[in-house]
C-alpha cells in the first residue's frame, strides 16, 4: 500500500530548499536565521541586508505562506524602510506592480522570481546606489505613495477637458446618480460652455447656472514634490515651490476666494508631456457633512455656507479623477485615425443586431457625429445579439441606443429619428446633405432602394449597404464612394443578391406571426464577426482609402453551411482555411449566380 504524501509539507521543504540554494549553503548556514511563525506563515527566516543609503542596517524577513507556492513569497524589511526605499509599502515590500498578478507556478520559480525582484529594490537602496536612479523609480509611482499617505475621498470626479494652462474648474453634480454611499459623480470644465454641452449631451437638459461656483483648479507641476505630504495647513508651502510664478499667484488667489468651501479639488498634473498623469487633491475645511462633498446642482451649481468664512484645510484627501475629453479617450490608439475623425458624419440607417454593434464600434473608433435611423422597438428576441439590453425593452432602437452612446462615450454627438430613411430623406434632407457616409444594415430593400436612386443622381456622401446571409456565416458589404453610383442590378425586383454565396429553403427567413415581420437567423458571434467587417470599411473610406466601388464579404466556416441545411456556393477556401475575407470589384450586373 502506498505512503500518503503531504503536498503542503512537500511544496514547503523544496522553497525551503531553492531558498537556501539561491543564497549558497555557506550564506544560508551562517546568516539564515530561523523566526517565529506569524499567523498563516509556514515557517520564516531572518536574513541581514546590506547598509542602505541612509547608513541604516536593516534585516529581511522572509516568510512562507501555509498555501506557498499559491501564495508567493512575503518580504518584510525591518525596520520599515517605507517613503525611504522604493517600492517599499507599510506591510512590506511591493515586488509586484499596480494590478500585476503575482507569480505562480512551482515553489523553486516562485522563489527565484521573488529573490529576483528583491534583488533590484534592494541594489536602489544600498549604500552608494545612484541616487538619481532612486529618485526616477518614486518618481514613477509618486501617486500611488501619495494615496496611500492621504487615503481615498468619496468623489469621483470627471474632467471634461485638460486645460493647457493653470485654471479655475467650474462644477456641475450628474443628478443621475445618488448613491447610498454618499459617492456622487462631478463634472468639473474650464468653461461653463462645455459643462452646458456635456450635461446636454448626457441627459438632454441644458442646466441653468446663474451662480456657477468654482471649486476646483487646475495647475501643473513643473517639478515633483517631496514624496511625504505636508500637514493640511502646509500644503500650499509643500506646492508653490514647484509651480510657476503665475500659477502660483492664481492659485493662492482661488484658494482665499474658496476658503468657504468644505471641499475644494487641487488637480495636480505631474511634469512630463500632454498626456502626463494628474493627481487630485481632495481639501477639507470644517463645515457639514465632513465625509462628503458638496453637490452643485443644474439650477445654479452652487453651493456654499450661509456666512462666508473662511476656515483652514483640516483633511487631505485623494480623489479619483478620469479625464473626458477625445484625446484622453482615444489615446490607446496610436495609428492616429481616431483623431482625425472627430469631424466625420455618418448615418446609420437600421441600428439592429448588425447596425447597432456597427455604430458602436464606430462611435469606440472616433467618429463624432453619427445619426441613428430605424422605425423598430427593441423586444426580447433581439437581446441575443443586439447591444442593448432588457432595461431597454420596448424601446426604440434608435432612440436607446443613441442614450446607450451619450452615456458611454459622452463626447460623440447623437442623433436619432424612430422613422424610416425615406421619411427623413423627404423631411430632414440636411441629415444626409451633411454626411460624409451612409451606412444601412436594415436588409429593408425600400429603404435600400430609395437610398441607392438618390445616390444615382450623385451625391457628395459614400454609401455603405451592408447584411447577412441566413445564420451568419456569409456578410456583404457593397461600398460606393461620393459621386454618381447605383447597385439596384446586382439584386432581384425583391431585393434579393443575385450573387450570393449560400442557398437555404424558403430563401433562409424566417417568418414571424406578425405582418411582414421577419429575421435573419444567426449567432451574437457570426454577427459580431460580419459588423467588424462593415466597420472597418467604413473606416477606410473615411479616411479617404477607398476612391472607386467595392465588394466585401466575410466567409466563415463554409463547411458549417451544409450541416445547418443549406448550400455553399461561394468560392472555396484553401485547405486548411476557415474563415476568409475578400475584397474585388462590384460584381457585373450581367452575371448570373450560380
Amino acid at each position: 500500500m502506498g505512503v500518503l504524501v503531504d503536498q503542503t509539507d512537500t511544496s514547503l521543504q523544496r522553497g525551503i530548499a531553492a531558498l537556501r540554494g539561491a543564497l549558497g549553503e555557506d550564506a544560508a548556514h551562517t546568516l539564515l536565521q530561523p523566526a517565529a511563525a506569524r499567523t498563516g506563515e509556514a515557517a520564516s527566516y531572518y536574513f541581514p541586508l546590506p547598509v542602505d543609503y541612509t547608513g541604516t542596517e536593516r534585516r529581511l524577513r522572509i516568510s512562507f505562506p501555509k498555501n506557498f507556492p499559491r501564495g508567493g513569497l512575503r518580504l518584510i524589511v525591518e525596520p520599515s524602510p517605507w517613503l525611504v526605499w522604493p517600492h517599499a509599502m507599510e506591510v512590506g515590500l511591493c515586488l509586484h506592480g499596480f494590478q500585476e498578478r503575482p507569480v505562480m507556478g512551482t515553489p523553486e520559480y516562485v522563489v527565484s522570481d521573488s529573490l529576483a525582484r528583491l534583488g533590484k529594490i534592494v541594489n536602489l537602496s544600498r549604500m552608494g546606489s545612484c541616487a538619481a536612479t532612486r529618485d526616477a523609480e518614486f518618481r514613477r509611482e509618486i501617486t500611488s505613495y501619495w494615496s496611500r499617505q492621504q487615503g481615498l475621498s468619496l468623489q469621483n470626479l470627471i474632467l471634461l477637458d485638460r486645460p493647457q494652462a493653470a485654471s479655475k474648474l467650474f462644477a456641475l453634480s450628474d443628478p443621475r446618480q445618488t448613491l447610498p454611499s454618499g459617492q456622487e459623480t462631478v463634472w468639473l470644465a474650464t468653461d461653463l460652455a462645455s459643462l452646458k454641452r456635456h450635461c446636454r449631451r448626457t441627459i438632454g437638459r441644458s442646466p441653468r447656472m446663474r451662480a456657477p461656483e468654482a471649486p476646483g483648479f487646475y495647475v501643473k507641476l513643473e517639478s515633483y514634490p517631496d514624496l511625504r505630504l505636508p500637514a493640511p495647513e502646509l500644503m500650499l508651502t509643500w506646492l508653490m515651490p514647484h509651480l510657476a510664478l503665475d500659477d502660483r499667484a492664481q492659485l493662492v488667489d482661488w484658494f482665499n476666494e474658496r476658503g468657504s468651501l468644505p471641499n475644494r479639488w487641487i488637480a495636480l498634473e505631474l511634469p512630463g508631456d500632454a498626456s502626463a498623469p494628474i493627481y487630485c487633491l481632495n481639501v477639507r475645511t470644517y463645515g457639514p457633512q465632513l465625509d462628503r462633498g458638496s453637490r452643485f446642482y443644474l439650477r445654479s451649481a452652487r453651493r456654499k455656507p450661509a456666512v462666508a468664512v473662511n476656515h483652514p484645510p483640516v483633511m487631505i484627501r485623494a480623489t479619483t479623477l478620469d479625464v473626458l475629453d477625445r484625446t484622453e479617450i482615444l489615446s490607446r490608439d496610436l495609428s492616429g485615425l481616431a483623431q482625425k475623425l472627430e469631424g466625420a458624419r455618418v448615418v446609420c440607417v437600421g441600428v439592429g443586431s448588425l447596425g447597432s454593434t456597427v455604430a458602436l464600434q464606430l462611435a469606440r473608433s472616433g467618429v463624432g457625429h453619427l445619426t441613428l435611423i430605424d422605425p423598430d422597438h427593441l423586444v426580447s428576441a433581439n437581446l441575443g445579439r443586439h447591444v442593448l439590453g432588457a432595461d431597454d425593452l420596448g424601446l426604440p432602437k434608435a432612440e436607446a441606443l443613441q442614450e446607450q452612446i451619450r452615456k458611454d462615450l459622452p463626447t460623440t454627438e447623437v442623433a436619432a429619428f424612430v422613422t424610416f430613411a425615406e421619411v427623413v430623406m423627404y423631411k430632414n434632407p440636411e441629415v444626409f446633405d451633411k454626411a460624409d457616409l451612409v451606412v444601412i444594415t436594415t436588409a429593408d430593400w425600400q429603404s435600400e432602394v430609395a437610398l441607392w436612386g438618390s445616390k444615382s443622381n450623385g451625391t457628395s456622401w459614400s454609401l455603405l449597404q451592408a447584411w447577412s446571409e441566413p445564420y451568419t456565416q456569409v456578410g456583404h458589404v457593397l461600398l460606393a464612394p461620393s459621386g454618381a453610383f447605383d447597385a439596384r442590378g446586382l439584386f432581384t425586383d425583391n431585393g434579393d443578391f443575385k450573387h450570393k454565396f449560400t442557398e437555404w429553403p424558403e430563401g433562409g427567413v424566417v417568418a414571424l406571426p406578425a405582418c411582414g415581420e421577419s429575421f435573419i437567423p444567426g449567432g451574437s458571434l457570426g454577427m459580431a464577426n460580419i459588423a467588424s467587417m462593415v466597420s472597418q470599411a467604413a473606416l477606410r473610406v473615411l479616411s479617404g482609402n477607398i476612391d472607386s466601388p467595392s465588394w466585401v464579404s466575410s466567409i466563415n466556416r463554409p463547411d458549417d453551411v451544409v450541416t445547418l441545411g443549406g448550400n455553399y456556393l461561394g468560392p472555396e477556401l484553401p485547405a486548411g482555411m476557415q474563415q476568409a475575407q475578400l475584397e474585388r470589384d462590384w460584381p457585373q450586373a450581367s452575371e448570373r449566380s450560380r
